[in-house]
């Protein structure tokens, strides 16, 4: 019994002597990770904000259900983080009653502050329900009020009418059109009486 007592002080003598074989792989395994310098980062520049992404998709919701939805090529930023700058926009607008208005136009930008969705560059709406096209170059959708405006010429053609005006107003949820700057109808097959 006094043999095994005395060998069991052997084990302090080994890890003693092996000291310089396992303390350096120990050591670095148990070093801190990081810095100790208290001085805080520097503010990261602004131009970090700024990504490119590829086939992006916005979707904007109010009252728990889908008001519109934005499929755009690609999105980027520059100087304006909150502004995305979209490219081969594909967008459907939805009223309350689930009906749907399809949009295509070959630019655009998001402001994802105010919800202000610009699209420029033949621009073409279809209300698939009313059967209604209208054509024009710069068209601004409002998400927050659930508006469109287009300060640019419009043309509108549905079944047997055609109008052309300057700038139009429509509100969605009451769906009134307001045109200014003249407005030229042209009603196809109309007889007089």
């Amino acid at each position: 019994m006094s043999f095994h007592r005395n060998t069991i002080w052997l084990v302090p003598l080994l890890l003693m002597a092996s000291f310089p074989l396992w303390s350096p792989p120990l050591g670095d395994f148990l070093a801190p990770r990081g810095s100790f310098d208290e001085t805080p980062a520097a503010p990261q520049d602004e131009s970090s904000h700024n990504f490119n992404m590829d086939k992006v998709k916005v979707l904007q919701n109010q009252a728990g259900r889908n008001t519109a939805m934005v499929i755009a090529a690609s999105a980027r930023t520059d100087e304006n983080p909150e502004l995305l700058k979209l490219t081969e926009v594909d967008a459907e607008i939805y009223d309350d009653q689930g009906n749907i208005t399809h949009i295509v136009a070959g630019t655009g930008s998001y402001n994802t502050s105010n919800r202000l969705l610009t699209l420029t560059d033949e621009v073409v709406v279809h209300k698939m329900h009313d059967g209604q096209t209208l054509y024009t170059d710069l068209l601004e959708y409002h998400g927050q009020w659930r508006t469109v405006r287009c300060p640019e010429r419009v043309r509108i053609v549905a079944e047997q009418v055609e109008i052309i005006g300057g700038s139009l107003d429509y509100d969605i949820p009451t769906q009134t059109y307001e045109f200014s700057e003249g407005v030229h109808c042209t009603l196809l097959g109309f007889v007089e009486p």
